[in-house]
């Protein structure tokens, strides 16, 4: 979890990331082939309901890898950058800076300013490409969003991550919803859940509280929490990094405005307000993106079911998706369940069994007061 606001007179929050060890050591082992000059065994994929921190985990790496060798290439990117497999050809083995160790059977053409490579079609060719480049140079690819990529483009790059990481170092990391997982499966490339596979959920108390206390404690002066203040926003953030970040960046607002060093019930009253609205807005856009996809009346029988529980068994949850309105068929209960996992509301984590969690329990509440006003919120 990070915390950046800008305060007039007291500066920025550093940022700071909390309860991501375990992650962040997998990153690592993962990134120790490609510092050897070897291919890392598998790909990394991180999935999780958006607002858990996989773009600020990506961010990490990038800035550790930097740190930990200049002569390794790290890319962030997003499937936007390459809706194509020659963009995609462009974006990992630039022309400009690769062409003189490339085979002349391999055309260039100019498009939109710049060089770019034309590989007709042929996705074999760029793992010829890739592999060329990261002998010379080696390669780590992180990429977000990664449960929008094209599926055309994305078969290519797993079969290129799997041929070139055999001989070349070079790694592939992709992060995405829970929708993520179903995605990859579609691109038919079948030795993708050979991956590590990571989920980045909601923190533990622990890591909570330090994500909120330790960048203010690091402050000159450094500022505290009374202990039932920190409870109290921890509780109502349930761990949910984003809620974190927001609650973080309104306490150090509201303490910053009268220079308080101690963060008790009263610097919490003066942030609730800023914390109340974004996270209402914020219900707002996941209950409208409900009922866009035609999930409300199914998302509501959910939030009943999960109602005081953390965790459901699936079929336990199955049960609760089939008793929506319209919901008819077994099939048609594996896909409400799969398109509430693409949204984030439910999910199941790598590891967990056939054990699901709410995304964010609070928002059940809100969903299924939404949906009926004469339920309790």
């Amino acid at each position: 979890m990070t915390v950046n606001p800008f305060v007039p007179g007291r500066g920025a929050l550093p940022p700071y990331l909390a309860g991501r060890e375990a992650e962040q050591r997998e990153m690592r082992k993962l990134f120790r082939y490609v510092e050897a000059r070897r291919g890392a065994p598998r790909d990394l994929v991180l999935s999780g309901p958006r607002g858990n921190g996989k773009t600020v985990l990506l961010r990490w790496f990038q800035r550790e890898i930097n740190a930990l060798d200049e002569k390794i290439d790290v890319l962030w990117r997003t499937p936007s950058d390459f809706p194509d497999i020659d963009s995609l050809a462009t974006t990992l083995v630039p022309p400009g800076r690769f062409k003189s160790l490339l085979p002349d059977t391999l055309s260039v053409s100019i498009g939109v300013g710049r060089l770019g490579w034309d590989l007709g079609g042929n996705p074999g060719t760029l793992a010829e490409l890739l592999a060329l480049r990261c002998n010379h140079r080696p390669l780590v690819l992180l990429l977000d969003e990664a449960h929008t990529l094209d599926r055309d483009v994305g078969r290519a790059l797993l079969n290129a991550s799997q041929s070139v990481a055999a001989g070349a170092p070079f790694l592939l990391a992709l992060a995405g919803t829970p929708g993520l997982e179903p995605h990859l499966h579609s691109m038919s490339a079948t030795f993708w859940d050979r991956a590590r596979q990571l989920g980045v959920g909601r923190l533990d108390k622990t890591a909570a509280a330090e994500a909120l206390a330790y960048p203010l404690a690091r402050q000159e002066p450094a500022v505290a929490f009374t202990d039932s203040t920190l409870q109290r926003v921890i509780d109502e953030s349930q761990g949910y990094p984003w809620f974190l970040q927001v609650w973080g960046a309104a306490l150090w607002e509201a303490a910053s405005e009268t220079s308080e060093t101690v963060i008790d019930a009263s610097v919490a009253g003066k942030a609730r307000p800023v914390f109340e609205l974004e996270r209402s807005t914020y219900y707002q856009h996941r209950r409208n993106e409900l009922e866009r996809r035609e999930l409300l009346p199914v998302a509501a029988r959910v939030a009943d079911a999960f109602a005081g529980q953390d965790s459901l068994p699936q079929d336990t949850l199955n049960a609760a998706i089939a008793g929506a309105p319209g919901v008819d068929s077994a099939s048609m209960v594996t896909r409400c369940r799969d398109r509430l996992a693409a949204v984030g509301y439910v999910w199941n984590p790598p590891g967990a069994g056939d054990s699901w969690q709410a995304g964010i329990p609070s928002l059940m509440n809100h969903v299924r007061a939404a949906f009926d006003p004469a339920s309790d919120d």
